[in-house]
């Protein structure tokens, strides 16, 4: 799967989340997520552990870079039914490629057509928006690029909020 992402530092947390919900038509879904990062040699691999028990193993390569980047990324969920197959999974992937880090946030997903708006409040780190232009099949990522760019303009997110790398990288940093 493809998608186009542009990832930003929030300075105005209440009029983003405004913005979002007029440009979306209602309000958002709330949603805990609590990301275990591994270490790997290309690309990021993380377990996503929802508030529910519920998880998402996530492979995707994406560019550090700022403004809209190509993601390709793979998922593999895991239902509340399967919670202890993919604790039992997480366990095995710490054992063998060892932990780069731990994000955890509560998100505010707010939908616009093809793309999700995430409102991010990241522990540690604090505030943060992501775009998510999905992409169909035939689409380009110049198309998607466009959508994000026009998404961005009328959030009022500067290009200089911009960010180029992921939240676990941020922590990193910080931590460091």
């Amino acid at each position: 799967m493809r998608n186009v992402e542009i990832k930003a530092k929030i300075t105005d947390y209440e009029n983003i989340c405004k913005v979002a919900e007029e440009l979306s038509g209602g309000p958002p879904t709330i949603i805990k997520q609590d990301d275990t990062f591994y270490k790997v040699n290309e690309g990021r691999l993380k377990m996503r552990i929802y508030a529910d028990s519920s998880a998402t193993l996530v492979r995707y390569d994406r560019a550090d870079e700022g403004g809209p980047k190509l993601s390709n990324y793979e998922l593999l969920d895991f239902s509340v039914n399967e919670c202890v197959k993919a604790k039992l999974l997480d366990e095995m992937l710490k054992k063998c490629l060892g932990i780069r880090g731990r994000v955890v946030k509560e998100r505010k997903l707010f939908m616009v057509d093809q793309t999700r708006i995430h409102i991010d409040t990241v522990e540690d780190l604090g505030h943060y928006m992501e775009l998510e232009v999905v992409l169909r099949a035939e689409q380009t990522l110049e198309e998607g690029q466009a959508i994000a760019r026009d998404l961005q303009s009328k959030l009022g997110v500067m290009d200089e909020d911009l960010i180029d790398c992921a939240y676990v990288d941020l922590l990193d940093k910080k931590n460091n």
